[in-house]
């Protein structure tokens, strides 16, 4: 297992995660962090990731660009890439995001590929939910200018929402 630190629980219960820890983890104030008690009586923290919830649906929207539009998608969080269709999924597959802001890609440590690709060949959709940015959809692929592609995303974000 990684590193190990020991900390003192406060009167109040709570545990101070080391500052090591939460930037490997890029944990941040109001990042939301899962815990399980596993086989062994350990409990075991982890950074949580509420587009998780959302990863098949959005995986399924990806399906439908791509067999319909040939489109390629990259479902993404914050940190990761969580859902490849169309590529490669080693090739993106857990890679981490550096950031993405204003809905452009300022720049991603996900493979070349991405760098090879125009400007106007890709598009960055948010996946929004209870009003706020969880993560996003990457679509890139020739036909983006269609209609479809803007009605497809617009519709599965009302789904999110609702």
């Amino acid at each position: 297992m990684g590193c190990g630190m020991v900390r003192k629980i406060d009167e109040l219960g709570r545990v101070v995660l080391p500052k090591e820890m939460r930037r490997i983890l890029n944990i941040k104030t109001g990042s939301s962090v899962g815990m399980v008690i596993d086989e062994n009586n350990r409990i075991v923290l982890s950074k949580f990731s509420e587009i998780e919830n959302v990863l098949n649906m959005a995986m399924g929207l990806g399906k439908i660009l791509f067999e319909k539009l040939d489109l390629k998608c990259l479902i993404c969080d914050d940190d990761k890439v969580l859902g490849v269709v169309g590529e490669s999924k080693k090739d993106f597959l857990g890679k981490k995001i550096l950031y993405i802001k204003d809905m452009e890609i300022k720049t991603m440590k996900i493979n070349m590929f991405l760098d090879t690709i125009r400007k106007d060949e890709i598009t960055i959709y948010p996946i929004i939910l209870q009003g706020f940015v969880k993560g996003y959809i990457l679509v890139f692929g020739n036909n983006l200018k269609t209609n479809n592609v803007k009605l497809l995303l617009d519709y599965f974000s009302v789904l999110i929402e609702d």
